[in-house]
């Protein structure tokens, strides 16, 4: 009975399925079938549209990654060169003189600048020490200031060094120009890449739509009729079917409910025989008991 009543009730939603499929398109027959051919002649003029949008960004997008692609050689070189003049500078700095300052001077100096602050920071001192550590470290900033501030300014008196400066300033310049340049367009072709899938994916969904409605503009004139008189013969065999299910569930209720009692005492009556020969149960055991009207 539960095997047949379970058959036909996938039958019910079978059919509720199938009469809700013919109520809707039965009224789209009759509501849609004038504005077809005029939905597809809007929607393949979109289609136009858009493709013609799709080619020109993807022009536009071409130039620009040709662009990019002579300016990226162009940028390692300039950096390229950028580096190289670094690296002549630094040894230049650590090989040029100066009249009155000595960078080994500078070095130790800050040495014992970080041992004053690393002793100030880990060590306890009393409040005449902290001071005298305090004013130290004011003494040897200002110091190391003044002798960098020296060192920088003797430098830039040697024609070498300002020399070589400037063309670092230039080349850094140029190279940083370059590389925005490709940032910028780069960014620029990105924003293009989103435009184009955008517009591409949009037209093909317009084109599917309009291709949709073209099949519709066809079909629905014919299709009216037909899904009327299938929604009535699907309505008329669900209310049947719908009857025939109630009678079963009414029947089917009955039985299971004598078949679960019968059960239950089937059940409770084993338990009850362990229960009386003291062995162990379960609590799952014992609510069944209790069901049963045993304990």
């Amino acid at each position: 009975m539960t095997e047949l009543l379970s058959e036909f009730e996938q039958k019910r939603e079978d059919l509720k399925r199938i009469v809700e499929e013919h109520i809707r398109n039965r009224d789209l027959a009759a509501e849609e079938a004038s504005k077809h051919a005029d939905e597809r002649d809007r929607l393949n003029a979109k289609v136009k549209e858009l493709r013609d949008v799709a080619k020109q960004l993807i022009a536009e997008k071409s130039a620009l990654i040709e662009e990019v692609q002579k300016l990226r050689p162009e940028k390692e070189k300039e950096y390229d060169e950028l580096s190289a003049l670094r690296k002549e500078y630094r040894k230049l700095r650590e090989n040029v003189g100066t009249e009155t300052v000595d960078a080994s001077e500078i070095r130790m100096k800050e040495r014992d600048l970080q041992k004053l602050i690393k002793r100030q920071e880990t060590t306890e001192l009393g409040r005449d020490e902290e001071k005298k550590v305090v004013s130290e470290i004011r003494r040897l900033n200002n110091e190391i200031k003044k002798l960098k501030t020296r060192f920088e300014s003797e430098l830039e008196s040697n024609a070498q060094v300002r020399d070589l400066v400037s063309k670092i300033s230039e080349k850094r310049q140029k190279a940083e120009e370059m590389k925005k340049r490709i940032e910028e367009i780069s960014s620029k072709i990105s924003q293009l890449s989103e435009k184009i899938n955008t517009s591409l994916q949009e037209l093909d969904e317009i084109r599917r739509k309009a291709d949709e409605e073209h099949e519709l503009f066809i079909k629905y004139g014919q299709e009216s009729d037909r899904e009327h008189q299938e929604f009535a013969k699907a309505k008329n065999d669900l209310r049947d079917l719908e009857k025939v299910i109630f009678t079963i569930r009414s029947k089917d209720k009955n039985t299971r409910k004598k078949e679960k009692e019968g059960e239950l005492q089937k059940k409770a009556s084993v338990l009850f025989d362990k229960f009386k020969n003291g062995e162990q149960l379960t609590t799952e055991d014992i609510l069944v008991l209790q069901k049963a009207g045993l304990l």
